[in-house]
């Protein structure tokens, strides 16, 4: 048995009343298994509703049009996000973790119905579009940063 705390338990308040109760915290564990519903709850192909809901999880602290704002191309963000939650019947305001099932159903109802308008939303990713505006600045502050080293060309005598 130990008499003293270990060193790094020295910096923190004594909130533990000894060692030996810090020695013996207790940790719950368990195993789950996930059985798919015969009739899925939402009738929307897995990669389009996949997309939907990590988008939606994305910014879980933020409201859910944060999320779901990522699912369309810079340009037409904000009006096709607004157009999305307002013909799914979904408050902006919600946090992700406040949605129910019956909600992501209507949003993946509604996205599905915008990417049947408008064929290469599907296939957006807003990750391929801050890449190429990553790949565009460093190249544009490479040509203008004073600092850069040019080869100095050699004359021969």
């Amino acid at each position: 048995m130990l008499r003293h705390p270990p060193p790094f338990l020295s910096r923190f308040p004594p909130f533990y009343p000894s060692i030996q109760h810090w020695m013996c915290l207790h940790v719950d564990v368990g195993v789950v298994h996930f059985t798919p519903l015969a009739q899925p709850q939402i009738q929307q192909p897995f990669k389009l509703v996949e997309k939907l809901v990590r988008n939606v999880f994305q910014f879980r602290g933020k409201h859910c049009y944060k999320g779901l704002e990522m699912l369309f191309p810079e340009a037409v963000r904000p009006k096709l996000a607004e157009e999305l939650l307002r013909s799914a019947d979904v408050d902006p305001t919600l946090r992700p973790v406040q949605l129910s099932m019956a909600h992501f159903r209507s949003l993946a109802d509604a996205y599905s119905r915008l990417c049947r308008e408008n064929q290469e939303l599907i296939s957006y990713d807003f990750r391929d579009e801050l890449r190429r505006k990553h790949q565009s600045r460093s190249r544009s502050s490479k040509s203008k940063d004073p600092h850069t080293r040019h080869p100095i060309k050699e004359e021969k005598c």
